[in-house]
């Protein structure tokens, strides 16, 4: 095996190593992607591991390139590495990278789109908050034109250190985004506009029934106009974050105790999964 290609849209980079690493093989995988780089093996080992951007490298570089959106990988044998920065079997490496992996899943989600351009607030710093360097080096960043993607890629921390770093500042309040009411507000008419185009006239008497089983329910059912000709819908009203957030909750559990009354369990099962790909699409 002179070089082999790997298409990475199929497999993990964990994937990729644990084959070479079962051929005992010496070289480098170069990866193309939204973050570049190359990984270090020797005798299956791995060795060691640099991003293309020149801002980490080892385990940091690794786990960067583990969880982006990668493209290609190509893996040269016969070069050597040219400094080793990673140490670890890869049996360890592979759990934490799994565990670095649920982590960052979680942390996804609370992440604003890498596209936004993130604000300085002026709260004060509560006394008991004391600001690490890595929190000045972002905070620093942070002007309400450079995007996340752009922060986090000026930052020089590391991808996963920079995005857990912005979103510790943002839940102190100290950086916000200016466009989040509005985002959040479109993800709720767009929630519901799918909610009908998927379920039809249920999905109408759905929201109407879910409205009456709370004062708070209605509030939010009450905060939309909707055309029950075409279901369109429009803004009523302004609904606060916390008050979009306990609807997304509430509502999907009451359409999980719904559909199957609707559509029997194995149907409704089936029916629920593609609803989600349809939100999420």
């Amino acid at each position: 095996m002179t070089s082999l290609e790997i298409n990475l849209k199929e497999f993990t980079i964990s994937d990729v190593l644990q084959f070479i690493s079962r051929v005992k093989k010496t070289g480098v995988l170069r990866i193309t992607g939204s973050l570049s780089g190359e990984i270090y093996l020797k005798d299956g080992l791995v060795v060691h591991a640099a991003a293309a951007n020149g801002n980490e490298k080892g385990m940091e570089a690794l786990f960067s390139m583990s969880f982006t959106e990668l493209e290609r990988g190509v893996f040269e044998c016969g070069i050597m590495a040219p400094e080793q920065t990673i140490s670890e079997d890869l049996g360890k490496l592979s759990d934490d990278l799994e565990k670095r992996r649920i982590e960052f899943e979680e942390i996804k989600k609370q992440m604003p789109p890498m596209d936004i351009a993130l604000a300085k607030s002026t709260k004060e710093l509560e006394s008991a908050v004391a600001l690490r360097r890595t929190d000045w080096q972002i905070l620093a960043l942070i002007d309400g034109k450079r995007t996340l993607a752009e922060v986090v890629a000026q930052a020089k921390l590391g991808g996963f250190e920079a995005i857990k770093t912005i979103l510790w500042l943002k839940e102190k309040g100290l950086i916000y985004d200016p466009k989040e009411a509005e985002r959040i507000m479109s993800g709720f008419l767009r929630y519901l506009e799918k909610t009908f185009e998927y379920f039809g006239k249920n999905g109408w008497e759905w929201l109407k029934a879910w409205a009456e089983l709370d004062p708070a329910n209605k509030n939010v059912a009450n905060a939309v106009t909707v055309d029950e000709a075409t279901f369109k819908v429009s803004l009523a009203s302004l609904l606060s974050t916390e008050e979009i957030a306990g609807f997304f909750s509430r509502f999907d559990e009451f359409l999980n105790n719904e559909v199957p009354k609707a559509y029997g369990k194995l149907l409704a099962k089936k029916k629920m999964e593609e609803f989600r790909k349809k939100i999420e699409g």
